[in-house]
């Protein structure tokens, strides 16, 4: 999982003013990635520079892209870092920039592709022995078979990409410049993650969330498609779309945790659907108790919902230290202190209090094993944990780092009662796969994660892991 953004002019922009439109997307992506930021400028020359630094958006402001002379340029693109393969930090840092002379790409994409050792023999003419030295990621995978193949079929990136959607599995939400130049947009045909753009006529923005576009005024977006390909060369706009046929399957953690409550995705408010997953939770899983306590941010609105579908008052009684970042897609190195620091109790909210605890998801149960101490500790008298999402069962192999089904609480105890000793509760319940499907509202969705049913014919969890490379993602 990780943010991008894009933006290009056929006008010629500055190269700061370029970088600038990009770093104010990724301010507002930063809950996808906070690992590390990468730009990637392509001047009106046709070549390209490059920004990468480790930490947040906020800190790009005051440096230069490398290679730049401050002159014009077409567009940039650029990328916030939550690694799923690859190190935290090191060489596969996007924007990947490949090719040579007339043909050059710089690409950024959100996602994962699961079977990327098989895209290497589609990069012809490289030296795949840099992959074996630091240099193993999806993101290099993709870009040079992207490449390879762009350049067989006489530079056309369009069926370059159309090509390689047939030998995919995985994810991909992706943006990418050429030095023709050009911005493509492409996102896989399952449309298993975010990708949205507001085209202007001569200028053309795109990010991971409707939100990043609503915060610069550019309200007018349209979500990229399920395996459409949109090209912008700076005058006009044109949409195709990958061969492959396939039913969509947005990911369904994105409603439950990663998108901002004020974004779409598929149509769908991400407020309403995490809304509605409260009001259900509080239907099939009722607890006496005195006051509702959110996990915040991302449980905030199903707490709303469960209050008052339950009739049960809201009270804050976490504070969040934003400075923290969020734990889950933190490294797993400082995961555990992360935890322990990331939230402070409001005692005189919870005091001689029951708590109905209320979180989006437990994964590892890091966060909620050190939450529900500290409530005991402030004088709760009883906390009971209310999830708005099923148990997560299975690893995700689309853009999620779990990769090793050991690493997941529900996966190792042998029911939700075993659960709740672990994490230290005094009930546990969990929403139902089918009220979260009804509470999002689309026909079909990627529940792999909850259900262990992946959508790709033929593949389960065993297989994928093997094709994943049958490792945890921190030990690649």
């Amino acid at each position: 999982m990780c943010g991008i953004a894009a933006y290009a002019t056929g006008r010629g922009v500055e190269v700061n003013r370029a970088v600038s439109e990009v770093i104010s997307l990724l301010i507002e992506l930063q809950h996808r990635g906070q690992e590390a930021v990468g730009l990637s400028v392509l001047n009106l020359d046709g070549s390209f520079s490059h920004i990468y630094t480790r930490g947040l958006a906020t800190e790009v402001n005051n440096i230069s892209p490398m290679g730049s002379d401050s002159g014009k340029a077409f567009g940039c693109l650029g990328h916030v870092r939550y690694s799923t393969t690859g190190g935290y930090w090191d060489s596969s840092t996007q924007p990947i920039t490949v090719g040579e002379g007339g043909l050059r790409l710089s690409l950024v994409f959100n996602g994962t592709i699961a079977n990327y050792r098989n895209l290497l023999p589609l990069a012809k003419g490289f030296d795949l022995g840099l992959l074996k030295k630091g240099m193993e990621s999806d993101t290099y995978a993709l870009a040079l078979a992207l490449y390879s193949i762009t350049k067989e079929l006489g530079g056309d990136v369009i069926e370059g990409l159309k090509e390689l959607s047939r030998y995919i599995v995985g994810a991909y939400s992706l943006a990418l410049l050429t030095s023709e130049p050009r911005l493509v947009l492409a996102k896989d045909p399952r449309g298993f993650r975010p990708l949205a753009y507001t085209y202007l006529g001569d200028t053309l923005y795109a990010a991971s969330e409707t939100a990043a576009l609503d915060m610069l005024g550019l309200d007018s977006w349209k979500e990229v498609e399920p395996g459409a390909i949109i090209s912008f060369d700076g005058g006009s706009l044109e949409i195709s779309s990958s061969p492959v046929t396939a039913e969509p399957s947005p990911c369904i953690f994105e409603y439950v945790y990663f998108s901002r409550a004020d974004s779409y995705f598929n149509g769908v408010s991400i407020y309403t659907a995490r809304y509605r997953m409260g009001e259900a939770l509080a239907k099939v899983a009722p607890a006496e108790a005195d006051v509702v306590v959110s996990i915040p941010d991302s449980a905030r609105v199903a707490a709303l919902g469960y209050s008052a579908a339950s009739g049960i008052p809201l009270a804050e009684g976490l504070v969040a230290n934003k400075y923290v970042g969020r734990v889950f897609i933190s490294p797993p190195k400082v995961r555990g202190q992360l935890s322990k620091l990331k939230y402070g109790i409001v005692k005189e909210a919870v005091f001689r209090r029951r708590v109905i605890l209320v979180d989006d998801s437990i994964v590892r149960g890091t966060t909620m094993r050190s939450l529900i101490s500290k409530l005991r500790n402030s004088g709760a008298l009883a906390v009971h944990v209310r999830v708005s999402s099923p148990p997560f069962r299975c690893p995700c192999f689309m853009g999620i780092d779990i990769a090793s089904r050991e690493e997941l609480i529900a996966w190792r105890a042998t029911d939700i009662g075993a659960i709740c000793k672990e994490i230290g509760a005094d009930t546990l319940a969990y929403n139902t796969l089918k009220e979260l499907i009804s509470a999002i509202g689309l026909p079909s969705a990627c529940h792999a994660c909850f259900s262990c049913r992946y959508p790709f014919p033929g593949l389960d969890v065993e297989r994928l892991e093997r094709m994943f490379g049958g490792r945890c993602r921190q030990c690649l």
